[in-house]
């Protein structure tokens, strides 16, 4: 739902700008997959030649945001085992961003905020994106991309508060991006460990947690207010939070061992429950959601 990302439920059409194979250009994109067929369409616009490289480039990220990887297919069918309830509702993957470091960026947005306040950061970025195209010499864009690591490390921590109320959060994506950059930071593995390592400023428990999620690792749940007020109202488990401070370990303990029966595929079990939920109070599939909608796709009753 946070931009640049676009789904039209009338025609069930996916679209956004891709980066073409130098990361420097993007080309909107549109993603379909025709009815009855087990195949996707994909239409790319704004490029008026797209090299062999530039196609294996919007493949990747596209492979990547649907996990359609071997190990994703393995993932999901081992978790269908654990869970028939989410495999007869054809649910089993979380979509997550063409790029790691875009997935970070947006999970640093999550933190301390409403959903919509989250919506909008996401949609400012992408509009400081725009202008900075439109700024330079290359093609005229109608729609922003999300800032890629050396676009945003050429802000100032004042001049992106300008653009929108990132607040403290400007002084972290900037950092961010800046070490991925200049390799302090590197995006390339798929091991665990190295993940849990990195010291990524402003990343907590719930964003490293949201992080391992986008990456493939499933068994630690980020638990944060929405995650206490799920367990209290569909499980009737009251886990209070202190009043100051963040929330106890021994609570995180509790929920982890709540959904231990789906291990390693806790955070995609809860995840099930919450998708569930919000469709109840909404009356509709998330997948129907207009984008002027999306900010009612939470518990809060302040949305």
């Amino acid at each position: 739902m946070m931009a640049p990302n676009h789904w039209d439920p009338s025609t069930k059409t996916f679209s956004r700008p891709l980066r073409l194979d130098d990361s420097i250009r993007s080309a909107l994109t549109f993603i379909s997959q025709p009815p009855g067929e087990d195949h996707l369409v994909i239409t790319v616009y704004g490029a008026t030649i797209l090299s062999s490289k530039d196609e294996g480039a919007i493949q990747s990220q596209v492979k990547r945001m649907l996990r359609l990887s071997d190990k994703d297919e393995q993932d999901v069918t081992y978790f269908h085992k654990l869970h028939p309830h989410a495999e007869a509702k054809g649910f089993g993957r979380l979509f997550r961003s063409p790029t790691l470091f875009e997935d970070v960026a947006k999970s640093l947005l999550l933190r301390f905020c409403p959903w919509k306040t989250s919506l909008d950061l996401a949609k400012a970025l992408c509009d400081v994106q725009l202008k900075k195209v439109r700024m330079s010499k290359r093609k005229r864009a109608n729609i922003g991309d999300f800032l890629s690591p050396r676009e945003l490390a050429s802000f100032r921590e004042e001049e992106l508060n300008d653009k929108g109320k990132f607040g403290y959060r400007a002084g972290d994506l900037i950092k961010l991006a800046k070490q991925v950059a200049n390799g302090k930071i590197k995006f390339d593995s798929a091991d665990e460990g190295h993940y849990s390592k990195l010291k990524i400023n402003g990343a907590g428990p719930f964003t490293t947690n949201t992080i391992m999620m986008c990456i493939g690792h499933y068994h630690n749940i980020p638990i944060d207010t929405e995650t206490l007020r799920h367990m209290k109202e569909f499980h009737g488990l009251n886990m209070r939070k202190r009043k100051k401070g963040p929330i106890s370990v021994e609570t995180k303990a509790k929920i982890q061992e709540f959904y231990k029966i789906y291990h390693p595929f806790e955070s995609l079990a809860y995840w099930f429950e919450l998708a569930n939920s919000y469709e109840i109070k909404l009356g509709k599939t998330l997948g129907e959601l207009l984008p002027s909608e999306y900010h009612h796709a939470t518990g809060s009753k302040k949305c």
